[in-house]
């Protein structure tokens, strides 16, 4: 068994950095430091996402239909994306989270042209 420390693995890498904090059921639960918005918007086909808000406050913008709705996820908090749906992250103030997303993730910078 091995002991990561999340704040310190953040710590040592630089900001945006995507990382694979421990293996868990064939994937890997990651954790990442963030800011800024990203510039295109990512969706998981096959299965959900799971987000867990360490620091900071981290935005999550859902394109469920035509018009997005933006959620702001303040430190503490823990929400899923549903597998399907359009998704963008970001971070304007900077953001630490923790994330877990087992299945294929596809991208696109523009959705509803998709």
């Amino acid at each position: 068994m091995d002991i990561k420390n999340v704040t310190a693995e953040l710590a040592a890498h630089a900001d945006g950095s995507f990382l694979d904090i421990v293996p868990f059921n064939g994937s890997h639960v990651g954790a990442c430091s963030i800011t800024g918005v990203s510039p295109v918007w990512e969706m998981h086909p096959d299965t959900d996402e799971w987000f867990y808000i360490i620091e900071g406050e981290f935005e999550i913008t859902l394109l469920a239909g035509e018009t997005p709705q933006q959620f702001v996820a303040k430190a503490g908090s823990t929400f899923v994306v549903p597998k399907g749906i359009w998704h963008k992250p970001g971070a304007p103030q900077g953001a630490k989270f923790m994330y877990f997303t087992p299945g294929q993730t596809l991208h696109s910078d523009d959705p509803l042209s998709s």
